[in-house]
């Protein structure tokens, strides 16, 4: 069957990582870009390096008051982002 309408490239990409059972992995980078959504502009601009290794987020944070005040929140930061990507995706977050 041909396809006739065009699709958008963000729906290739979806589709290729559900085809190869990868679609956890692209819902973990989608936390790394809701993270702005869920603290806000100035914790964001507060957490200058981001990256995702398995289900657990690392945030490099400058001030050591905020990296402390948002580890008491952690519970609250990784359920809040789960449910913005629609998934139990991230399981903890490390502050460093």
């Amino acid at each position: 069957m041909k396809r006739t309408e065009p699709m958008k490239i963000s729906q290739i990409v979806e589709t290729l990582f559900k085809d190869r059972d990868m679609e956890d992995t692209l819902l973990r980078h989608r936390a790394l870009q809701v993270w702005p959504q869920v603290v806000g502009p100035i914790i964001n601009r507060n957490t200058v390096e981001r990256r995702v290794s398995g289900s657990v987020l690392w945030l490099r944070v400058v001030s050591a008051p905020m990296r402390q005040e948002l580890s008491m929140h952690r519970t609250r930061l990784v359920a809040a982002l789960n449910e913005l990507v629609g998934k139990q995706v991230i399981t903890d977050i490390k502050f460093i």
